[in-house]
Order: C-alpha cells, then structure tokens, then sequence
C-alpha cells in the first residue's frame, strides 16, 4: 500500500475521533492524546509512533483498511520479519468497548505472565490460559497458571486493577478444582493470587480464613508495577458494622386502617429505621423516619414513589389491588415488570412467611434482614439474619437463579457476624431482645430453588473452613405457588 495513503487514512481517522487511541496486541491502550504522536513517512515506509508518561510505541505501518464503527485496521511489521495487526480506535464510542476490553485483557496476561517468569523462573509450566471455558466456569478476566517443580505444584490466579470484590477468589477455587481433578498426578495444594494492591482487601480477608489444608500466597501489586509477596500473617482487619434496630414507626390511623384490609402487605423493618410495605417483596411504598419536628413521612406508588396523604387512599387501594392481581403464581401476564421484577425479595417474602420450612428449629418471630453495613463500598447486607430454638444465629442466602459467587458471599457474612457475636455487639444494637445467644458459630442455610445452584458450588465449599457449617437447601420450582424444601444437603 502506498505509504501516502496509509498516512492520510490514519490522519484522517484520528481527526475523526473524539479520544483517539491505539490498540496493540499484549499492550495497554495508549492514547493519542495531540502532540503525544506522529506519522511520518519515511524511504522506508509510513511509521506510526506515541508515547505517553511512561512508553513508546513505534512501528512501521504496512496497510491501513476501512474505517468501520469508529475503529480502523492497520497491518504492523514486528521484529523478526512478522506482521501484527494493530488497531486505532475511538474511545469515546461505545462501539469500541470490547475491542478496548479485549486489549486490556490481553495486555494484563502478558504482565501476569511476566510476573510468573520472574518469580517463578525455574519451574515448569503445565498449562497457562485466558480464554473463557464455560463449561469449566472459568472466566476470561482471570487468567490462570498451572506450574511445578519436582513434587510442588501452584495453581495461580491473576485479578484485574479494578474492583472485583471476591470474584478473584471464587474462580481460584474453581481453578483449583478443575487442577485436581484433570490433574490427578499432580497435588496442588498451594494457591497463588496475582492482585492489585488497591482492591484486594475482600479477596484477602476471605483467603486467609479458608481451610487450613489450602495453602494461600497472595502477591499485590501496585498502579506503579511494583510488586511485592503478602505477609502471610497480614490479613488486615475486619471492618464491619452493625446496623442498629430501633425503629419503632407508627403511621397514620388511615394507613394502619387501610393496611388492615390487606394480609398480603408485609412491612419490613429497613436497616435506616424506615419500614418498607412490600407485595411478595415487590415495595410499593416505605414510611420514612421523622426528620428533626417533622411527622414521619409515607410514600406510596409503583414503580415510582410519592408523598401520600389521606386524599390519596383511592389511588392506594386501586395500587394495591393492581399489584395483587399482577404479582401472583398464577398471573396470566408473567412478562409484566410488576411480576418479574426483584425475583429475590419475591423469594425472601415467601422464605419469612414458611421459615419452619427451611429449617423447623428456626424461629419466625425473630428475623431480621439489611443487618450489616457496607465495607468500604463493598456488598453489605445478610439477606435474613435469624436465630434457632436453641439461641444459635442462622444466615439465610437466598438466590432465584444461578450464582457461582453464592458460597463465598455467604463465608463473607459469616465471619461479620461471627464477629459480632463474639464481641457481644447484638443485644446492644436491639436485636433478639431478651433472648439469650449461644455463643456457637452461626449457621449458614443456602437457599435457591434446587435446580438452581450452581455446578461449581461444591468446589468452593470444600475449601471452607469446618467451623463455618453451610446446609443448602433446594426449594420446589414452584416456589411461589407454595414453599417447600425439597432438597437438604
């Protein structure tokens, strides 16, 4: 291709462009940012160069193709006579977003692998992947490393820098099971996490109370790329609080009289003190605690809420009763937004009303859900707190569909509460007031309709420690017609 016309494509593709940026194989995208790149057409061809702070790229450009969807082709010579192909694109179109995705990814193996080398240089790799491979439920974002050296095995796992919560850790512990079992000969009982300094505090917390038979190394590393091997006995505190249960709402006599009328409203105490009025866990208004002088305050409406007074108890009772005919086991329109909308409040509804169904030494008077408070922006709340005949906290975690990351959600709550119990936090924060607790760790109940667990929820379990007692409990597919555990395990 003449070098003229490669030059004009690329000039002219960049004018075009918002926020400019070029794509290259096993690299970051670097933007082209204006005066941070140049075309220059030389005797020996067109060559495309940028930097920014902290590299330089340059190649000399073989061909350039059509700009398609705010994204252009080129062809790039590479060292040893090879052609790779490179892509400019602009980042501000939402058209892009895979193929910069794609990059990222690409770019992130190869500083993992990098990082593998060097610490790592003198053993053997048995496999390294970053493709997707659903049928395993391994992940793409995470890639993934298998290396031995005599009779030591490592499995290793890479975490993105940005906030995957614990995700990193459940895909390791599927990692590490699928090791095991296509990797019989070889004994990996060591597990290498690869995270970013910023956004591992989750990750870590949960790894440094798994099993003791797992043997957990954990490298951070940082924006700048250093790099540096975890104090095995540094796991950081635990920061979590307790939200407090105070709120003793009344409301208007309308309101309560009008309530009365229907048995299928639940009122739900909410971890800010407010109550929540749900239809099978659909809200349909929320009564607000008074601010300063103020009288509490009622909102009501579906899906948008407003101010409600007296005026308004037509309006409500037509509301109400639409939500009643739609939110049903047996509405004929089950595509309905009323209908299909927070499937997993639906399911906690049916849960507090058959508890005993769950388990029969749980006690249905004494069931709280919204308990905890965030950690630092992290996921907050146990779905339903409880307790037993016996004094002993219950964690019910309730999913309607498929969730690989359901087990270690739950570790996560069961060791915020297990804190909380020790440190006697309860009884001062208004729960299960006049009962005593046992000091027993809390049990675990995993709840989700029984076809509904996921396949890979074993492989997480069996690395959970033997204090923290999980019994997962599948329910009848139609959960909502009639609760009934069918499955106990």
């Amino acid at each position: 291709m003449i070098p003229e016309r490669i030059a004009e494509a690329i000039g002219n593709f960049i004018a075009s462009c918002e926020s400019p940026a070029l794509l290259a194989p096993g690299e970051k995208p670097l933007a082209l940012a204006r005066d941070c790149f140049r075309v220059d057409i030389t005797a020996r061809g067109t060559w495309l160069e940028a930097w920014d702070g902290s590299r330089v790229w340059s190649r000399k450009i073989l061909s350039a193709g059509v700009p398609i969807r705010k994204s252009l082709e080129l062809e790039a010579f590479r060292f040893g006579k090879k052609k790779a192909a490179v892509r400019l694109v602009d980042v501000a179109d939402a058209r892009t977003a895979v193929a910069i995705e794609k990059t990222g990814r690409s770019a992130f193996r190869e500083q993992f692998r990098l990082f593998l080398n060097r610490n790592f240089g003198n053993w053997r790799w048995e496999t390294f992947r970053s493709e997707a491979k659903l049928e395993a439920s391994l992940s793409p974002v995470f890639p993934t490393a298998l290396l031995t050296r005599g009779t030591e095995a490592v499995a290793a796992l890479a975490a993105p820098d940005r906030d995957t919560s614990f995700h990193a850790l459940t895909f390791a512990l599927v990692w590490l099971d699928w090791v095991q079992r296509h990797h019989g000969e070889i004994a990996a009982s060591r597990l290498l996490l690869y995270l970013p300094e910023k956004y591992a505090r989750p990750v870590v917390l949960l790894a440094r109370n798994l099993h003791p038979r797992l043997r957990v190394e954990i490298w951070l590393y940082a924006a700048n790329g250093d790099e540096y091997l975890l104090d095995p006995a540094n796991s950081g505190n635990l920061e979590t609080t307790l939200l407090p249960r105070y709120s003793r709402l009344g409301g208007p006599a309308w309101w309560v009289y009008l309530l009365g009328r229907y048995p299928e409203v639940d009122t739900t105490e909410e971890s800010d003190g407010s109550l929540s009025y749900r239809i099978r866990g659909l809200e349909i208004g929320r009564l607000r605690s008074p601010s300063g002088n103020q009288l509490p305050l009622l909102e009501f409406g579906v899906p948008r809420r407003k101010k409600a007074t007296e005026r308004d108890a037509p309006e409500i009772v037509r509301q109400i009763e639409e939500v009643l005919t739609l939110r049903q086991a047996g509405a004929s329109n089950q595509t309905n937004p009323i209908y299909r909308n927070e499937p997993e409040r639906w399911l906690e509804a049916e849960v507090r009303r058959h508890l005993t169904e769950i388990d029969a030494c749980l006690q249905p008077d004494w069931i709280y859900g919204q308990a905890l408070g965030s950690l630092q922006g992290e996921r907050s709340a146990v779905d339903l707190l409880g307790i037993d005949l016996e004094g002993r906290l219950a964690i019910l975690e309730l999913k309607a569909s498929e969730d690989i990351h359901l087990p270690l959600q739950a570790f996560d709550y069961w060791l915020r509460v297990r804190h909380h119990l020790d440190h006697g936090d309860f009884p001062g924060s208004g729960y299960f007031p006049g009962l005593e607790l046992s000091r027993n760790a809390p049990r675990v109940f995993l709840v989700s309709p029984s076809l509904h667990f996921h396949p890979m929820t074993d492989a997480v379990l069996q690395w959970l420690p033997t204090e923290c007692s999980i019994l997962r409990v599948g329910l009848n597919g139609q959960w909502r017609q009639r609760l009934d555990a069918v499955l106990r395990m």
